[in-house]
């Protein structure tokens, strides 16, 4: 075994003790997350599409490599399922 300090950073958790309490986030894999989509400098908007907008047929071919999609829903669906913001 090998002591390797006081825990910072475990599975997307940044941990952040002090006297009294310990302090979980999700903060840097949030932040990760965006600059991978390369969406770190976009602005926010209230509804990014009309409401009640019908999809059309789109005929479009499908991506020729949907794997960096399938990593950002991945990386997604573990943000919702281990969302932690908790003071002990």
């Amino acid at each position: 075994m090998k002591d390797l300090g006081s825990l910072k950073y475990f599975l997307g958790l940044e941990v952040t003790r002090n006297t009294d309490d310990i302090f979980l986030s999700q903060q840097k894999y949030c932040l990760d997350l965006v600059a991978e989509a390369g969406l770190l400098g976009c602005k926010t908007a209230p509804t990014p599409l009309e409401q009640h907008h019908g999809l059309g047929r789109n005929d479009a071919p499908f991506l020729a490599d949907p794997r960096c999609y399938r990593r950002l829903v991945g990386r997604l669906v573990y943000l919702t399922i281990h969302r932690v913001s908790v003071v002990f």
